[in-house]
């Protein structure tokens, strides 16, 4: 630890339109046990009061620094944060989300104890009804390949919102928000640092606080044109990046996320839809590693009618999406 540096933890927060939310997130991140933070609000040019709101707080407390600029999405307002982080480790708030109080001092606690490049918590889904349930993660070992086959497959979650690292390997590593990639930013993020020779550590204990919106909008519920070609470019980076040989599973598992979000996107065209699924999918791949679940099956049925297919995911929507 240096200790001639008095911010232990930077605290960056993307804010864009979050009016309703944003005082109860910024009232956790000031009630923090761990008084030592740097927390940077950057207002990705709102359209609400969310701007007013952070310049608000930044006036009660000096710990907090405000930049306002214009929209250009969460990866540019997380990298905005980055730069300007002073901390000995980094890691992202949502607007919408909060935390529990003691939950950055644990962190940095475990952190420092164990010489840790990231730490990890477990946490919360808050849903509008009042429901909580709460994630833990499973850890078998932190071998460099479990870690990053449990990435590509989700079993580990991408969110770097419970995820504590040193600023350093940020920095030294080059590690950059991309501009535009906004939608699977977190597991980009993720993957980036697993390929690194990282000390990783997991306290089992629930801090964080996942603000769930189900409005259908959102980018999992109603995909877009603009993410599924953000979701085709992430995952063209992991077929390039990831030894087939040692992931080969996994990254099929990868592609046929993406395929199913093709189904689902409103507006694709089915000629951009098979020129994907023709150069990543093959009928004798699902064969081989015999993945066999609604979501495959859709996909399958896709490379023989895509129409068909559409129809089918509609009518079992609500199977995915409870």
């Amino acid at each position: 630890m240096n200790d001639s540096n008095p911010i232990k933890v930077s605290v960056t927060v993307p804010v864009y339109n979050t009016e309703k939310f944003l005082p109860q997130c910024l009232d956790s991140l000031l009630g923090q046990t761990l008084k030592e933070l740097e927390i940077i609000l950057v207002d990705d040019g709102s359209t609400d009061q969310s701007g007013a709101i952070c310049d608000d707080y930044a006036k009660r407390d000096s710990r907090i620094k405000v930049f306002h600029k214009s929209n250009g999405g969460s990866a540019s307002a997380r990298q905005l944060g980055l730069e300007n982080s002073h901390g000995i480790y980094y890691i992202i708030c949502d607007s919408d989300d909060w935390i529990e109080p003691t939950m950055y001092e644990e962190m940095f606690k475990a952190a420092i104890g164990n010489d840790a490049d990231m730490v990890i918590c477990d946490y919360f889904l808050n849903y509008p009804d009042g429901r909580q349930k709460k994630f833990v993660h499973s850890f078998d070992n932190f071998s460099q390949t479990t870690l990053i086959k449990n990435a590509l497959t989700r079993k580990l979650p991408g969110s770097t919102c419970n995820k504590l690292v040193r600023l350093s390997v940020y920095k030294d590593n080059g590690l950059t928000w991309q501009s535009g990639i906004n939608q699977g930013e977190d597991m980009y993020m993720l993957l980036q640092q697993l390929q690194l020779p990282l000390k990783l550590f997991y306290i089992p204990q629930t801090f964080y606080h996942y603000r769930r919106i189900l409005n259908g909008n959102s980018y999992t519920n109603n995909p877009t044109i603009e993410t599924f070609k953000q979701s085709e470019y992430i995952n063209k980076w992991k077929l390039s990046n990831f030894s087939h040989s040692i992931y080969g599973r996994e990254l099929f598992i990868s592609t046929l996320n993406v395929a199913f979000m093709g189904i689902r996107t409103k507006g694709m065209h089915k000629a951009c839809y098979y020129d994907f699924v023709n150069h990543n999918l093959s009928f004798g791949s699902f064969i081989k590693w015999k993945i066999y679940s609604l979501k495959s099956i859709i996909v399958f049925i896709s490379m023989i009618s895509y129409p068909v297919a559409r129809l089918i995911n509609k009518m079992s929507f609500r199977f995915f999406y409870k």
